[in-house]
């Protein structure tokens, strides 16, 4: 049997089906398809949604989409506060608040991430150092002190 000519349709359904998933109603199905399940029901579908959602919003960052991000990381941080990713989560919240120029809130954020040194944590984070100049730059920047 000869498939040859089913080639092409399928590779337009694919490339279909991606943009599709990039697009806003792509992200909020996988928003959706990562927060239906109840939390604690299900230890293996906990860690497979928390990485879902820090997934999709690495993905929300990288396309410069601040607020629905931040949408998706403050789901997962509250969803699973003893998650695998929650430290790294928060971390990415401050690029969030800066980029949406709520400056206070970063420097909140990375306040609190230096006091539980989330870095000896969750080695994603950056050390204790280099957050203590990030929020000291915001707040001289920014004029919050």
């Amino acid at each position: 049997m000869d498939l040859s000519g089913l080639k092409w349709p399928i590779i337009i359904v694919v490339v279909i089906g991606a943009v599709w998933l990039m697009s806003s109603g792509g992200m909020d199905y996988m928003y959706k398809n990562f927060t239906k399940a109840e939390v604690g029901a299900d230890p293996q579908r906990d860690k497979s949604d928390e990485a879902g959602l820090t997934r999709l919003a690495g993905f929300l960052i990288k396309t410069l989409r601040f607020q629905k991000a931040e949408e998706v990381l403050e789901t997962a941080v509250a969803r699973y506060p003893n998650g695998a990713n929650v430290w790294y989560n928060q971390y990415r919240l401050v690029k969030c608040a800066e980029k949406l120029k709520r400056y206070r809130r970063a420097v909140d954020i990375l306040e609190m991430l230096i006091q539980n040194d989330a870095h000896a944590i969750d080695p994603r984070v950056p050390e204790h150092a280099i957050l203590r100049a990030r929020a000291d730059k915001f707040i001289a920047v920014h004029e919050l002190g």
